[in-house]
């Protein structure tokens, strides 16, 4: 299946994390975003060793709580914890586009351990034009080929500025995750893997993020549109389409019946 889904996970409790882990891949999560900020440092300790066994199928995330994280220790413990993941090199290690700016030696470090990051930004309130976000991207683009840009859709329309960022993506050979959160960006959440994200993100069952759908409903979602929608999977032939009441159809029956 071309349709890859990482399933989010974030429990302050390090054993019920673990158990979260063993249920995501029962219910065939291509692979699992461990949230470490939402444990304190004893409970990361402790969950290590679960997300260690899955590190090669796994996005390491320990959020800042100025992009919507959990942590609840000073900055620099932060930082000392994530250059710490790096050395176990997860398949991807999240670091938000800020932390990487405001640390000048982190770039290196992850480069001396060939860690690879995904450099993220998040934007909880709305979203930007394409033109700024093309922008966004070349900036992040210098410290990781892997980025991940996440705004908040206040309209339908919203989801098409950041799936038109694919098409800068592909130019500059950039590994770029990007969909909208909220009730509205269902659309980018889905279609972002068809534009060429590696993979889209869903919960087990509680959401990590606003408008976050379940793993069970994304792979319903995605049965119906590569039965009925085989199209979708050539980017090139809908990336300047307007309207998608089509697809909103039958990914808003999919996700009921799910």
């Amino acid at each position: 299946m071309g349709n890859k889904i990482c399933v989010s996970l974030g429990s302050s409790d390090p054993t019920a994390l673990k158990n979260l882990i063993g249920e995501s891949l029962q219910n065939n999560a291509d692979y699992i975003e461990v949230r470490f900020d939402y444990l304190d440092k004893a409970g990361i300790e402790k969950a290590l060793e679960a997300a260690l066994e899955q590190k090669e199928r796994a996005v390491f995330t320990c959020r800042t709580p100025k992009e919507g994280g959990k942590f609840n220790g000073p900055e620099d413990l932060r930082v000392t914890i994530l250059r710490r993941f790096a050395a176990f090199r997860p398949m991807l290690l999240d670091v938000e586009y800020s932390t990487m700016a405001a640390n000048d030696d982190l770039m290196d470090q992850f480069t001396a351990l060939n860690c690879d990051t995904l450099v993220s930004w998040h934007d909880f309130a709305s979203t930007p034009a394409t033109s700024e976000l093309e922008g966004l991207m070349g900036k992040m683009r210098e410290y990781s080929s892997n980025v991940k840009i996440v705004t908040t859709a206040q309209n339908l329309g919203d989801n098409l500025k950041v799936l038109r960022l694919y098409d800068s993506a592909r130019r500059s050979n950039t590994n770029l995750i990007s969909f909208c959160m909220g009730e509205h960006g269902t659309l980018s959440r889905v279609l972002c893997t068809y534009a060429g994200a590696p993979f889209t993100y869903a919960s087990l069952t509680d959401a990590t993020a606003p408008g976050q759908l379940t793993v069970r409903q994304m792979r319903a979602i995605y049965e119906r549109l590569e039965k009925e929608k085989p199209e979708l999977s050539n980017y090139d032939s809908w990336k300047d389409r307007q309207e998608f009441s089509d697809v909103t159809k039958i990914i808003g029956e999919a996700k009921s019946a799910a």
